[in-house]
């Protein structure tokens, strides 16, 4: 399944944004002193809830990982992806 880069923060998501994206997946982002947030989705499994921060940024070096791949928008609706990454999509495409 389809995913947005993503990562668990314990604090500010948009202060650690950046840092914790180039950890997880070695991308350069460039935040703006205010990060615009999209929106924020909830959701809830069997055993655990999770919060969802959802935010712009603009990326400088793209990682050369190999499970990263880089889409358009206007084909995200022909990816398969789960509930949260899907509400993440609507937000994105209005």
């Amino acid at each position: 399944m389809w995913e947005f880069p993503n990562a668990r923060v314990e604090q500010d998501p948009a202060k650690e944004l950046t840092k914790v994206l180039r950890s997880a997946y070695n991308l350069r982002l460039r935040a703006k002193r205010q990060v615009p947030e999209l929106g924020v989705v909830q959701h809830a499994y069997t055993h655990f809830k999770i919060t969802v921060h959802a935010f712009a940024v603009e990326l400088i070096s793209d990682s050369k990982v190999e499970n990263l791949k880089w889409i358009a928008l206007k084909d995200l609706s022909d990816y398969p992806m789960g509930k949260t990454d899907r509400q993440i999509a609507n937000i994105i495409k209005g």
